[in-house]
């Protein structure tokens, strides 16, 4: 049942390779607006489906009946004011201007989905209680999204640190913004797992497989017999 990030950490950019900068000039900002998605509940994979997107996601089971997935989109766009040139001019037209800020906003877009196993009929008890997990993951996922707007201010202080500039005379922005990318990911990442991972273990399973009188361990037991009985079967060879 655990979670997984199908992260499309993607990010839509500041098309310019390097900046000139003032150093005594040179402010930095970025705004973080987080897009909350609808959550979808998706009903229609198998045990099977799910197990493999568990693996897939970096969390292996044997069989998997529930998963949540957070698809997210992390877009950066940027503009700069040049002190002799108002409003602000956009960051691919004049690289040779003079910097006097850098305007950033930071998007992230969410869509996140929660998988039960078809296995477990809708009006059954099992099914409403992977449901119920799996909502778990979601409102976690939420608690690390209100957390990350804070780490990406933090992040971009670290990246485009002012003595930076001041020291290399120039923002490298095509580095810049692939180190943003991996510490959001590395973020992201470094707030959620302790979370799932402490819903998530061998003894929060044993829990779930004894409610609903033992429906969804029965049902787990039976696949694994299934498929023993399965692989124990000799397959006809060409004739």
């Amino acid at each position: 049942m655990a979670p997984g990030r199908a992260a499309g950490l993607l990010l839509g950019l500041l098309g310019l390779a390097t900046l000139n900068v003032d150093a005594h000039a040179w402010r930095v900002h970025n705004q973080v607006i987080v897009e909350h998605g609808e959550l979808a509940i998706d009903h229609g994979k198998s045990i099977a489906e799910i197990t493999r997107a568990q693996a897939e996601g970096g969390f292996p089971a044997a069989l998997g009946v529930g998963l949540f997935q957070n698809r997210m989109k992390v877009e950066l766009v940027g503009s700069h004011a040049n002190p002799a040139a108002k409003p602000a001019t956009d960051l691919a037209t004049d690289p040779a201007a003079r910097v006097n800020r850098l305007s950033l906003t930071t998007r992230v877009t969410t869509a996140p989905v929660i998988y039960v196993a078809r296995e477990f009929p809708a009006d059954s008890c099992a099914y409403r209680v992977i449901l119920a997990h799996e909502h778990r993951h979601w409102l976690l996922d939420r608690d690390v999204l209100r957390a990350l707007p804070g780490e990406i201010r933090a992040i971009t202080r670290q990246i485009f640190a002012t003595g930076h500039a001041e020291e290399q005379g120039r923002v490298d922005l095509e580095s810049a913004r692939r180190r943003f990318l991996r510490q959001v990911e590395y973020a992201y990442d470094s707030l959620s797992l302790p979370l799932h991972q402490a819903i998530d273990n061998p003894e929060s399973y044993q829990a779930l497989s004894r409610l609903c009188a033992g429906e969804i361990g029965r049902r787990l037991a039976e696949l694994t017999k299934s498929g023993q009985r399965t692989a124990a079967t000799p397959k006809p060879g060409p004739r």
